[in-house]
């Protein structure tokens, strides 16, 4: 299994720029699957995470109103907390080191693509975050973090925007939240397949009061099985955008 290097500060907060995870999504999908970056299609992200990370997913009600969407578990632990509906009340259970906790909402149909990208998060957690969260050895803890060494990642921090990066918090789900878009829409198979040139002059050709990112994002969301918010996050963030492949072709925007 691939296992990427990086500097960290003293508290084990990782210093990666956005390159770099970039860099190590790809070299952790040439490893799983190297098919992934010249077939462009949706990586099975439960079973990388599953059996590629050998991580172990639980499915339980984190909170009443679905304000917590996942948990990575970094210690062995019985303060998990969770909601228990039957009883109408907050709970304590154990959990194992390595177990990703999603929230049963997550399972419904509609939240199929918000459930690929929580795990896709809390893979990214894994991978850089361990340092940050585990326990030292004589059982003490070396930063003081709430839940005994448990993510809490929230809808705006698998999807939300942080304009400004200042915490080690908002470093770590920015992180998080890059590693799942790199892991799920890797950079070689998406920039292949939004480049492809039947879809460009199809997507070209499309009724110019169309948004032209947009219809490119709805395909590539299809292909990748994301959001079509994330595809046109990803097209931007790759410059792929009509704009961007305009100018890089000598057209004048």
């Amino acid at each position: 299994m691939y296992i990427p290097t990086f500097r960290m500060k003293r508290n084990g907060c990782p210093i990666l720029s956005n390159e770099e995870i970039e860099r190590d999504a790809e070299y952790f999908i040439y490893d799983y699957d190297k098919t992934l970056l010249t077939d462009p299609r949706a990586v099975d992200i439960e079973n990388f995470m599953e059996f590629y990370l050998g991580l172990t997913p639980e499915y339980t009600f984190l909170t009443q109103c679905g304000l917590i969407l996942g948990r990575m578990v970094f210690n062995n632990t019985n303060k998990l907390a969770v909601y228990v509906p039957n009883e109408k009340k907050a709970d304590y259970i154990f959990a194992k080191r390595g177990t990703v906790v999603l929230d049963n909402t997550l399972l419904e149909d509609r939240n199929e693509v918000c459930m690929r990208s929580t795990m896709g998060h809390e893979c990214g957690h894994w991978i850089y975050h361990k340092a940050f969260f585990t326990l030292s050895p004589n059982g003490t803890r070396s930063i003081d973090i709430a839940d005994q060494g448990i993510t809490a990642c929230r809808e705006v921090d698998i999807f939300g925007s942080r304009h400004r990066l200042v915490t080690d918090h908002d470093w770590l789900e920015h992180q998080a939240k890059m590693f799942s878009a790199c892991i799920l829409m890797p950079r070689s198979a998406f920039i292949r397949y939004v480049m492809d040139p039947k879809l460009r002059n199809y997507v070209e050709n499309c009724p110019a009061e169309w948004d032209y990112d947009n219809v490119l994002a709805t395909y590539a969301a299809l292909r990748f099985d994301v959001s079509v918010q994330s595809a046109r996050i990803r097209l931007f963030q790759l410059g792929m955008d009509y704009e961007n492949v305009m100018r890089k072709k000598g057209f004048v925007i």
